[in-house]
């Protein structure tokens, strides 16, 4: 497998050649006929509450009475629609009999997380969409802060924030990217004692957790796109794509969820509902990775630098295992299948662009060093200070 992957390697150059070019038309485009986004009007304060499901029955029970309660105790005209992918575990039934206020559009086959909310999405009717991971346990309050991000006519969306435990400790919802000199880092940001006080965070993008956005923006961006599917980085790609159109994606501090499972839903969910198990998460994740960065990336420099860089650190990744270079091969020539239509999206895109990849990441360069010292500093205290995604002071 480390010979195919050696022979794969010139294919990056000849790859960034292309993405290099299409960005010059893209350019030209965008000064030929640049397509600026709608001055929408501030959206109403109702939301259409998306959740999607998969044999979710326990979590559910958990989950659905703290969504309600926080909406009865906002008191606005909000829809709750839980979108449920083929469950076998009664899901369905139990939902209709306990909630009959919620609206459960049943699937007769497995959408994963993408297809799923495009399903809820495409059904609701509220200009403000929350979409919701199943075990995600609001607070009563949460509404309120994530509303009144909106408030600011530049928002695209609105993020709660998390408090995670166990293996999802780091997980805040406080999220920030960095590029390596070869990909992208990946990261959430914990909480500082800085940011008491603080009402709303850039964030690079909106967690799946639980997080807002406009309806009308949402659909003017093409919505998630389905490349990604069945799972990873939706988020990331929609998120990233409102920020070079102008918009901006918030955290707001006083807008608490919690995932009460200690469980990471995302790859669990995707181990439960996939035969082949964590390799396939895996290449459906590097798959996604090169998407992502095929397709929204248009500065110069760092597609030369990826296109330089990439096959090495696949060739590197490759030889930790029989079953990783498998991974990093099968994931690389995935995303080759994807190129045309990544083109198309790339094209559609860049007259609408306003800010460049350097302004995004230059507006998360700082707080991803305050990112990293203060990863430094949690080394040396002890265990249950490390353990909570909350820093205080």
């Amino acid at each position: 497998m480390l010979f195919v992957l050696f022979f794969l390697a010139p294919l990056d150059w000849l790859l960034m050649t292309l993405f290099v070019c299409t960005e010059f038309i893209g350019r030209l485009l965008r000064r030929v006929s640049p397509q600026e986004a709608p001055a929408f009007p501030l959206p109403r304060p109702e939301c259409s509450f998306v959740m999607i499901s998969w044999n979710g029955r326990k979590v559910l029970s958990e989950s659905l009475p703290a969504l309600l309660l926080a909406v009865r105790k906002h008191g606005g005209d909000h829809e709750v629609i839980v979108v449920d992918s083929h469950s076998t575990d009664g899901s369905e039934e139990f939902i209709r009999k306990r909630f009959p206020e919620v609206r459960v559009i049943r699937s007769e086959q497995n959408l994963y997380f993408g297809g799923s909310n495009r399903r809820g999405i495409s059904l609701a009717k509220r200009d403000i969409l929350v979409l919701m991971n199943s075990d995600t346990v609001v607070d009563p309050g949460f509404i309120d802060p994530l509303l009144a991000g909106f408030q600011d006519s530049s928002v695209f969306g609105v993020a709660s924030l998390v408090r995670a435990a166990g293996s999802m400790a780091c997980e805040s919802g406080k999220t920030i990217a960095r590029f390596d000199g070869c990909d992208l880092e990946w990261e959430h940001e914990p909480i500082r004692s800085e940011n008491e006080g603080q009402e709303y965070s850039p964030v690079f993008w909106l967690h799946r957790g639980a997080f807002a956005m406009d309806r009308r923006k949402y659909w003017w961006l093409g919505g998630l796109d389905e490349l990604y599917d069945p799972f990873y980085l939706e988020d990331a790609d929609l998120s990233y794509r409102a920020w070079k159109v102008g918009w901006k994606c918030l955290l707001s501090f006083a807008s608490h969820v919690s995932h009460q499972h200690a469980i990471n839903v995302s790859r669990n969910h995707a181990l439960r509902m996939t035969s082949t198990g964590e390799p396939f998460v895996r290449l459906v994740v590097r798959r996604n990775q090169y998407i992502f960065f095929w397709k929204n990336l248009d500065s110069f420099s760092m597609l030369l630098k990826h296109g330089w860089r990439s096959a090495a650190m696949r060739i590197r990744r490759a030889q930790v295992s029989p079953s990783r270079a498998r991974v990093e091969a099968h994931s690389f020539l995935a995303a080759l299948k994807r190129v045309p239509s990544i083109l198309k999206r790339k094209l559609a895109l860049a007259p609408r662009v306003v800010r460049t990849d350097r302004e995004i990441f230059q507006l998360f360069a700082c707080q991803w060093r305050n990112a990293e010292a203060l990863s430094g500093q949690l080394e040396s205290e002890p265990p249950n200070v490390r353990e909570s995604p909350i820093i205080e002071a």
